[in-house]
């Protein structure tokens, strides 16, 4: 599963694309700590990154689709997941993006759509059929996104220190 478009291709992700992928997710979630106090990034917040998507690369629920430039150089990624839904609720399960995130000095409009596409097609070979994906409420941009593709809000996450 390999799409090609004059300036990036989309694939699967290696291994050996961790590394890339954690200093764009890094980027992403600096930004986003700066712009919600509610977001705290913990000191080795980047190392357990990169761990856990090493972990999280073999598991056959997840699926990790990359965005490399004519150098091969990943400058966006995209994280997904089978999740079982709540008992009693249709459809049992469900694909959750867990992540999305773009070199912030790459930015085309069209890489988030293409690493999406790829997302839904594996999606589709896993007999899901409905996704969910959780956007920051300060990224305005991100939340276009996903409204222009026609999701819809269907609940408000809430923050509460104990």
């Amino acid at each position: 599963m390999i799409s090609t478009t004059v300036d990036f291709s989309v694939r699967p992700a290696l291994q050996a694309d961790v590394e890339r992928m954690a200093a764009i997710w890094y980027e992403a979630a600096e930004a986003l700590a700066k712009a919600d106090p509610c977001v705290r990034l913990a000191p080795n917040a980047i190392a357990v990154w990169r761990a856990a998507t090493e972990q999280c690369l073999s598991l056959p629920n997840m699926a990790h689709f990359v965005a490399v430039n004519e150098q091969q150089t990943v400058i966006a990624y995209i994280i997904g997941e089978c999740v079982a839904n709540a008992p009693a609720f249709l459809p049992e399960r469900y694909g959750l993006v867990r992540d999305l995130a773009i070199d912030h000095h790459a930015k085309s409009g069209r890489m988030s759509s293409a690493l999406l596409t790829a997302l839904r097609a594996w999606f589709a070979e896993q007999g899901i059929t409905e996704l969910q994906v959780r956007v920051p409420y300060h990224h305005p941009v991100a939340q276009a996104f996903w409204r222009a593709l026609g999701a819809r809000k269907i609940a408000d996450q809430f923050w509460l220190k104990l």
